[in-house]
């Protein structure tokens, strides 16, 4: 499930969307989440209540009384959220040379056909289904979810399951039960992920501390560490450390 802002001030426009999502959903394997706000200042605020990874998907109008889009799209850049996938409603085609700095990955001019927002919302679905880096899709009984990698702390095997190579993939947010091998996962996700005993896989990213036979999470959640892939483990996140404190400067 993908999970979409719409910021326009025209409730029009909001209805609009929905209806268009409604039937993409249909014609399509993608499901989505859709949540509307009728100013910048109401997303930004909700940005704030939820943290800067709130969307997957985000639906701009330029052209809004108080903040437009241009200057929301900014602060959501600056919080910094540099993966939302920003797409500029507009009348006034004019505008579009003031998007470039904020990252804009589509715009649409007003009025917008369903062929052309169905054009568009695959291209941006297909992108970061196939940010295999970034995004991880996983398969819950439910539905399928797209997951920020970042937000990924730890994919544990749940041992003693009835059904075979059960995972539970734990997030900064929430825990999700899935199906798949660790392996598997390993082979999707990017080098910050570490698998440190043979049922578990961490994020270096959310290591807050060692201990002589376990590791901290950003969450308290701690880990057993395999005796022979210690060493290995804490050269990584020596490495990871390291560069992480050269980027900040």
């Amino acid at each position: 499930m993908f999970h979409v802002g719409v910021c326009d001030d025209e409730v029009e426009m909001h209805a609009q969307l929905q209806h268009f999502f409604t039937q993409f959903s249909a014609q399509t394997p993608y499901t989505f989440n859709i949540r509307c706000f009728s100013s910048g200042e109401k997303l930004l605020q909700y940005y704030k209540d939820k943290g800067p990874y709130a969307f997957h998907v985000l639906f701009l109008d330029v052209e809004m009384s108080g903040m437009n889009g241009i200057e929301t799209a900014r602060s959501i850049r600056s919080l910094p959220d540099r993966d939302v996938h920003i797409i500029f409603l507009t009348s006034y085609p004019e505008y579009l040379m003031d998007s470039f700095d904020v990252q804009t990955f589509q715009y649409l001019i007003k009025p917008i056909s369903y062929e052309l927002f169905s054009t568009k919302m695959v291209k941006v679905c297909d992108y970061i289904l196939s940010s295999v880096t970034r995004f991880l899709c996983v398969k819950t009984k439910k539905e399928q979810i797209i997951l920020r990698s970042s937000d990924i702390i730890a994919i544990l095997k749940i041992k003693h399951s009835l059904v075979q190579n059960k995972l539970k993939v734990i997030t900064s947010q929430q825990q999700y039960t899935i199906t798949g091998t660790l392996t598997e996962f390993l082979n999707s996700l990017g080098d910050l992920f570490l698998l440190i005993h043979r049922s578990v896989i961490i994020n270096l990213e959310h290591i807050r501390k060692f201990t002589s036979v376990s590791v901290v999470m950003s969450n308290q959640d701690q880990f057993p560490l395999g005796r022979s892939r210690a060493k290995s483990i804490k050269d990584a996140y020596a490495l990871y450390m390291a560069a992480h404190f050269k980027e900040r400067g």
